[in-house]
């Protein structure tokens, strides 16, 4: 009974470890979890459907469909009195004889809609409504593209880390290695203590670097959650090869135009504004109609007495005759605001086509970078055990192994920064091309 109960303790102990616990294993699963949890991603839905919502009212304008219900009951507690001539009732001309007319409790329902036939202002909103439709999912990739490559940055920041990580505790074990030689030559009488302070001092120096690299590391951490909205509390790891291999690839080639698409969509808004603005003063054609009940009494509200039905219907036609300033004035500015979108335009399709050249340009030059890293960590790795071979031999100094030394190890965290820039660098390439 006791081993159940421990393996169930250590079930949910499991389990609970497994939910409150991320790991990625390339950089398209950090994304894929971006896109589901981002608020970026969620406020970018929701202006998707607000864009919608309001080319929908456009279309709907377009109609301006209106109808009221009324209904009212009016208790008439003193009616008006009128003078009518009395030789109507008899009377001598040129008198007149006081009447009450009317009846006391009148009670009426009215029913009048109205619908725009035509309205050549309204109708040419709707164009504003689908630009801006699509001139929202443009920036809306804009934003996807953005925080992808901030994303990747932190992602790849990590990887270098852990990559630096892995490199300074090898070269901890070689600081400590290279400390002991020294103290044990101490010991034959062939170091001096100075020798051995700087080996001492340069393996605390590497056990120092090592902790910094791992609080740098927690904090890129705490980045990316913030990046991909992950909560606090979540641990999270990402999970790579130790040794890395990574090659040119020739044939990627930047074709990133979401810029440009913007500014194409900017200016298509900017004419469907020019476009509506200029029909301000368009006739609209109107049909009106109204349904009518009404009961007058004078015994009380809704007796017996009949209910009287009237109808009507028309046609109105409303047309502008004195100049609207605004509007008028907002013609003007869109005129010039469509001159300004085209020159802007222009431009964004050189700012693409620059920060295409550009982007591939980064990776060229980061890969090469990681490569001469490579070549020169490798010539100070074989220089650094030559020369402990030659120190053994009394030949070389103590001060220029430890210097040996220190230089291989810089080295080494080089290789590995630069290789994680040049596939930050390749990812950016990749990401430019995947959202359009």
């Amino acid at each position: 009974m006791r081993q159940i109960i421990t393996l169930f303790l250590l079930v949910c102990s499991l389990a609970s470890n497994a939910q409150n616990s991320l790991s990625f294993h390339s950089l398209n699963e950090v994304f894929s979890y971006a896109d589901n949890h981002s608020y970026t991603f969620k406020n970018a839905t929701q202006q998707v459907i607000l864009a919608k919502y309001e080319t929908l009212a456009a279309q709907l304008s377009k109609w301006n469909v209106k109808g009221d219900a009324n209904f009212s009951s009016t208790d008439n507690t003193k009616l008006p009195t009128s003078f009518l001539p009395a030789e109507i009732f008899g009377g001598p001309a040129g008198t007149f004889k006081q009447i009450t007319l009317g009846q006391q409790y009148i009670s009426n329902f009215n029913i009048a809609p109205q619908v725009d036939v035509l309205s050549p202002y309204a109708a040419a909103k709707v164009r504003i409504g689908h630009a801006n439709e699509k001139l929202t999912d443009i920036t809306n990739q804009l934003n996807k593209k953005n925080l992808y490559d901030t994303v990747a940055g932190s992602y790849y920041a990590i990887l270098s880390l852990q990559w630096q990580i892995i490199v300074t505790q090898k070269s901890l074990a070689s600081a400590d290695t290279l400390a002991q030689i020294l103290r044990n030559k101490q010991k034959e009488g062939i170091a001096r203590s100075q020798d051995v302070n700087n080996a001492i001092a340069t393996e605390l120096s590497t056990q120092d670097k090592l902790q910094q690299q791992e609080v740098q590391l927690l904090q890129q951490y705490n980045i990316l959650k913030m990046l991909c909205d992950i909560d606090a509390n979540m641990l999270i790891s990402i999970q790579q090869p130790i040794t890395p291999t990574t090659s040119f690839d020739a044939s990627l080639v930047a074709t990133g135009h979401l810029v440009q698409q913007e500014y194409e969509w900017q200016k298509h808004l900017q004419d469907a504004t020019l476009y509506a603005d200029k029909k301000w003063y368009y006739p609209t054609l109107s049909l009106f109609g109204s349904v009518a009940w009404q009961q007058n009494t004078n015994n009380h509200f809704y007796d017996a007495t009949p209910w009287l039905n009237s109808s009507y219907i028309g046609l109105k036609l409303t047309l502008p005759i004195i100049p609207d300033a605004n509007k008028v004035a907002a013609v003007k500015y869109d005129r010039i605001n469509v001159i300004t979108a085209n020159n802007t335009l222009k431009h964004a399709a050189l700012q693409d086509s620059v920060n295409n050249q550009q982007i591939q340009l980064d990776y060229k030059r980061a890969f090469n970078s990681y490569q001469i890293a490579t070549q020169i960590e490798s010539l100070k790795q074989d220089s650094y055990q030559k020369n402990l071979n030659i120190y053994k031999e009394g030949i070389l100094s103590a001060t220029d192994l430890i210097n040996s030394f220190i230089d291989w190890q810089n080295n080494s965290l080089n290789t590995v920064t630069q290789l994680a820039k040049s596939e930050l660098a390749k990812s950016k390439i990749n990401i430019n091309n995947t959202i359009q």
